[in-house]
């Protein structure tokens, strides 16, 4: 009897001290510690006359089939180092939830305009126009009133984008379709001027037949996301450094720079560590992003050099010049590195190399010099 009246005091007593709070645990139970909410910057080269902004032109939000808020877009374009974004939610039939206001197609932009603002990110006030091939799901940015292409037939939708002054382009060519096809309509809004650009990268997948239409057209260059789910969720950073982007040479970093710059085709498409752009645009890159120092040592057979990447692109390069002998066969020059060469004394100027992930068609790669 003692033992057990023992025992009923050791619990009333345990329930007392739970009840008054006199306990061990925190109030708040942690794991670790919570993340710190931090931008990591993208390192690009210096290039005079222009700032390289890093963009996304096309996501979506639970404005239209995506499973996120507006601002939440403007958040993740902030953490990984974007400049600007543009939330591109369907005209047609959204948004596909019942619980979310419907009729105005500017709510997405409106809900991330001061988001943006804080964060100093350019949010592009943006459509996407999604009919069936053809002609295919298109992107209009800069719109003054995304309302207004809320039309029936596509081709007054596509006309309305270009009163407004937009910048238009065809979305992921190869999606759905079991051929990629330059179709009859495309060829009427290009000569009308009012198809811009093209999507040659899209979320996962690249399509060459499209690098190849818009270097016979002159189309811009656009790489992105597409993205509907959560960006963590979609891609793994633990794989790659960042998610697909377009870089932009802009004058400088504003809205009206931006657009100048899309419609004269200054873009380079950038996913992993492979650049897709015209030879020009792609020289002026790779010129501003390598530099090689003079001689620091010199033997009776060799003088070494450094060669830096002062960007987070990675280059490897791999010599045609047969005329060059004892210069390195292949260079990897990683991101944000330097590494030591070792080169004949009597040096040559100008010894051609073709730098492998750099891409102006699906079978040309950007040639240039150094040394």
């Amino acid at each position: 009897m003692k033992q057990k009246l023992g025992t009923v005091v050791i619990a009333l007593l345990a329930i007392t001290t739970i009840n008054g709070q006199e306990n061990n645990l925190p109030k708040e139970i942690k794991v670790g510690t919570e993340r710190i909410k931090a931008r990591k910057e993208i390192k690009m080269p210096q290039i005079p006359g222009y700032t390289i902004l890093k963009c996304d032109f096309h996501m979506h939000t639970i404005f239209s089939d995506g499973i996120v808020w507006p601002t939440l877009r403007v958040d993740e374009a902030w953490e990984e180092g974007l400049d600007a974004i543009a939330i591109t939610d369907h005209i047609e039939g959204q948004p596909a939830r019942p619980a979310i206001q419907k009729g105005n197609h500017n709510n997405s932009y409106n809900l991330a305009k001061e988001r943006a603002l804080e964060s100093d990110i350019l949010l592009i006030r943006a459509g996407e126009i999604t009919r069936s091939m053809p002609p295919g799901h298109l992107n209009a940015l800069f719109l003054t009133d995304v309302n207004a292409l809320d039309k029936p037939n596509y081709v007054d939708a596509i006309e309305e984008a270009n009163k407004q002054g937009a910048f238009v382009f065809w979305n992921h060519p190869g999606w759905g379709v079991d051929q990629i096809k330059w179709h009859a309509v495309h060829d009427t809004l290009y000569q009308k001027g009012w198809l811009h650009g093209i999507e040659v990268y899209n979320e996962f997948e690249w399509y060459p037949v499209a690098l190849n239409w818009a270097n016979e057209k002159n189309l811009t260059l656009i790489s992105n996301t597409d993205t509907h789910d959560v960006i963590e969720r979609l891609y793994d950073f633990r794989q790659t450094r960042h998610r697909p982007m377009t870089l932009v040479l802009a004058r400088d970093r504003s809205e009206a720079s931006l657009k100048e710059a899309l419609f004269a085709h200054r873009t380079i498409l950038y996913f992993y560590d492979t650049l897709i752009g015209s030879e020009a645009n792609l020289t002026t890159f790779f010129n501003a992003s390598i530099q090689v120092k003079p001689a620091h040592h010199t033997t009776t057979k060799r003088q070494f050099v450094h060669l830096s990447n002062l960007t987070d692109v990675a280059f490897k390069l791999r010599k045609t010049d047969a005329s060059a002998p004892g210069y390195p066969e292949t260079i990897h020059i990683p991101a944000g590195a330097t590494i030591r060469l070792a080169l004949p004394v009597e040096a040559r100027h100008n010894v051609a190399y073709e730098v492998e992930n750099l891409h102006i068609t699906p079978t040309k790669n950007l040639q240039v010099s150094l040394f």
